[in-house]
């Protein structure tokens, strides 16, 4: 009976491996061909052409992304275009920029959406310079746009939501990095922005920070060490929290003209995670700087 069994049990096994080395060799194809029509975007010399050669792009990846939901495979090599992915893999975050003559960006993006059933959600930038940026929410049609790097899964609320830090290429003299909040509402609409960022200005829906376009800013998640109040004594105490650059103007007379702004070079603030808020925590003590880079 054990000899009968030694066959199908390696038939089994050829065939889990032929299917899988079938499943990669498709996601290569896919991914390949994807990433010479996104190349094509950049290589563009006009603003109406690399749109129009955007367009072709966007169209495709948005069939190869609602397709792979139901084959499973992973689009995480395409030229170009950053992904981010919540911890099971069941959100994915897809961003790009298109440059313009005139020194900003339109951006683009898909979210994926697998948590009950397969939903992409198309991402196209709208105006992103309005009052009172930092304290509106959006859905996606009213993306404001940005290249998003990193994703940190929080609970708020008894509800899982995604902290977000992203680029924008904001005009052609300055830079902008954002922390935000992506998250499903009770409705399950989709919204992008939260008032759980306690900052030295009240609470914010998200942070907004401008600098100097030739500027290098730091806004990472790290494990670094911060001073906490514990029965009115100081204490050290090392967490996972988003390290940022103390921003100063270059000269005190630029006070308040954010594309004048670069980073102090050996002054860290940043934000940790604690009852449902990210709170500002100032001058970080930071134990590991070599890891700190921009």
């Amino acid at each position: 009976m054990k000899n009968r069994l030694i066959p199908a049990v390696l038939a089994l096994f050829f065939a889990s491996n032929c299917a899988f080395a079938q499943s990669t060799a498709n996601a290569t194809g896919i991914q390949d061909s994807l990433s010479k029509l996104s190349s094509k975007i950049w290589k563009q010399k006009t603003d109406s052409s690399r749109l129009q050669a955007n367009a072709v792009f966007f169209k495709e990846f948005q069939s190869a992304l609602e397709t792979s939901s139901s084959t499973g495979i992973t689009l995480d090599s395409i030229a170009g275009i950053t992904r981010i992915a919540s911890e099971d893999g069941k959100i994915q975050i897809f961003t790009w920029n298109v440059p313009l003559s005139d020194g900003t960006n339109k951006y683009f993006g898909f979210i994926q959406n697998n948590l009950n059933s397969s939903v992409v959600i198309q991402l196209q930038s709208n105006t992103n310079n309005q009052a009172g940026f930092d304290s509106k929410q959006f859905t996606p049609q009213e993306w404001y746009g940005a290249i998003y790097y990193k994703l940190i899964e929080v609970e708020i609320n008894n509800q899982k939501a995604y902290t977000l830090l992203g680029w924008d290429g904001f005009t052609a003299n300055s830079n902008r990095k954002f922390i935000d909040i992506y998250y499903p509402d009770k409705n399950g609409n989709i919204v992008f922005g939260m008032p759980v960022f306690k900052t030295d200005k009240g609470i914010k829906t998200r942070v907004v920070l401008e600098y100097a376009e030739k500027a290098n800013m730091l806004l990472r998640y790290d494990y670094q060490s911060i001073m906490v109040e514990k029965k009115k004594k100081l204490k050290k105490e090392d967490a996972w929290l988003i390290v940022m650059d103390r921003m100063v103007p270059m000269d005190t007379s630029m006070e308040g003209i954010r594309k004048y702004y670069v980073p102090t070079g050996d002054t860290y603030d940043g934000y940790i995670f604690r009852n449902g808020f990210w709170t500002l925590v100032e001058n970080i003590e930071v134990a590991n700087k070599l890891n700190l880079t921009k």
